[in-house]
């Protein structure tokens, strides 16, 4: 055999076929578990309003998460219910120069993670997390869209398939898609080879998430093992273009995230079933969906629903938002009151004269002004009011709040007219949910 010829043999014995066909796809199943190891490298930049003006605010970012998951129930071709087990999970941020840097506690290793049509929820069955945590565990990439991102057929190289919307959805973190001809995710594979396909996603997806409109542009390659029939390596590279929204400012990134997945023969002993007994296997308890804030310097805390977030902090206020389906529906503002003796409060009548001459704000009419004592020991003074905020018609209620030993905080509810019955009760119960030092 001539050199040439051989060569010629050789290079056909090593080339992948163009028409190689390769069924890709999963199935999960319950029992199913995979060992996760993602990385994300995020910059951009915050789009802030001061005085009218925008101004940029740099963004750099880097995460890491190792966890095992273990998939409990599947629908729509993806798992709904999974629980993970987190060996470490952490994020470094810089905004604007200042550096916050956030773990996750081991005694919330522990996490489940549910996907239904309005986005991920994930909770710890052993306590409420932090919203900090909770972001921990949200805002990496969602495992779960990872089954929808392949046809589950046989397709040759270079034919192409449409992403499900279901996987959009979840691989996009979407509280909602917002549905669109020019938008959506495309699927091509690109090789196979020695066992192994590899593959593209790409294209636009819109969505809503905290009550924003976001806009993704997705470029992603991705390793497929054929005979394991599942993808074990992933790249997602995403520009992330948010509008600002009720909770969060505008903001422009691009995002790195590099997945390693590995399939399991058995769950490891951190999510067998006797470490699952924890886990509810119906609807998950409102108890269990809470989340929990302490003030830094420990003069009170709170266990709150997560449909309130919070959006600014300083040294003596506390400032969160209400969001009802996306929607802003009131402000809560937590000051810390001057202390009083232990058993003692503020007087009604000073309380009250206090807050009708805060600044900006005109009293038209008193809808409820009254005072209870708390089974705990705590004295609770409101006052609801409707009037006028910088001219703008306003509800607002007013809440202060004394323990026994004299640690005082006062709630301000701050709402539209029209806001007052979404509210409802709701800011009672957070007012309820305020615990002061007992001791």
């Amino acid at each position: 055999m001539s050199r040439a010829a051989a060569t010629l043999l050789a290079l056909v014995a090593i080339t992948p076929v163009a028409n190689a066909q390769v069924t890709l796809g999963e199935a999960p199943a319950a029992g199913e578990c995979f060992r996760y190891t993602v990385e994300l490298d995020l910059t951009g930049k915050l789009i802030v309003t001061q005085e009218g003006a925008k101004e940029a605010v740099r963004l750099d970012a880097k995460a890491r998460h190792l966890f095992a998951e273990r998939t409990l129930a599947a629908a729509d071709g993806l798992p709904a219910r999974s629980a993970r087990y987190y060996d470490s999970a952490a994020a470094s941020a810089v905004v604007g120069g200042e550096k916050a840097d956030r773990a996750l506690p081991n005694d919330r290793a522990l996490v489940v993670a549910l996907r239904n049509s309005d986005g991920a929820f994930c909770f710890s069955p052993t306590g409420p997390l932090t919203r900090d945590e909770l972001d921990l565990v949200t805002e990496h990439f969602n495992p779960q869209c990872i089954p929808g991102l392949l046809p589950n057929k046989a397709v040759n190289v270079g034919d192409t398939w449409a992403v499900s919307p279901a996987a959009v959805q979840a691989a996009c973190q979407f509280d909602g898609l917002i549905k669109s001809d020019k938008t959506g995710l495309t699927g091509k594979l690109t090789a196979a080879a020695n066992g192994q396909a590899t593959f593209t996603i790409e294209g636009t997806a819109e969505g809503i998430e905290s009550g924003a409109k976001v806009t993704l542009t997705i470029t992603a390659n991705g390793t497929y093992d054929v005979a394991a029939k599942c993808v074990t390596a992933l790249t997602w590279k995403q520009k992330d273009d948010r509008e600002q929204g009720p909770v969060a400012p505008a903001s422009q990134v691009e995002a790195t995230i590099a997945i390693k997945r590995a399939a399991l023969a058995e769950a490891p002993k951190e999510l067998s079933d006797t470490a699952l007994a924890v886990v509810p296997k119906g609807d998950v308890p409102a108890s269990m969906g809470l989340l929990r804030y302490t003030d830094p310097k420990k003069r009170y805390e709170l266990v709150y629903p997560r449909d309130w977030h919070v959006t600014g902090q300083t040294e003596h206020h506390l400032i969160m938002r209400l969001l009802d389906k996306g929607e802003f529906i009131s402000q809560a503002t937590f000051m810390v009151w001057k202390k009083a003796d232990p058993g003692k409060h503020t007087p009604a009548d000073e309380f009250k004269k206090a807050v009708g001459s805060s600044p900006g704000w005109t009293v038209l009419r008193v809808l409820e002004d009254a005072e209870t004592a708390a089974p705990d020991g705590r004295w609770v003074y409101r006052i609801s009011a409707e009037g006028k905020m910088e001219e703008l018609p306003a509800i607002q209620n007013f809440h202060l709040v004394a323990g026994p030993q004299g640690d005082q905080v006062a709630v301000t509810f701050a709402m539209k007219p029209d806001k007052v019955k979404a509210v409802g009760a709701r800011d009672r119960d957070l007012v309820n949910a305020l615990v002061l030092p007992k001791k």
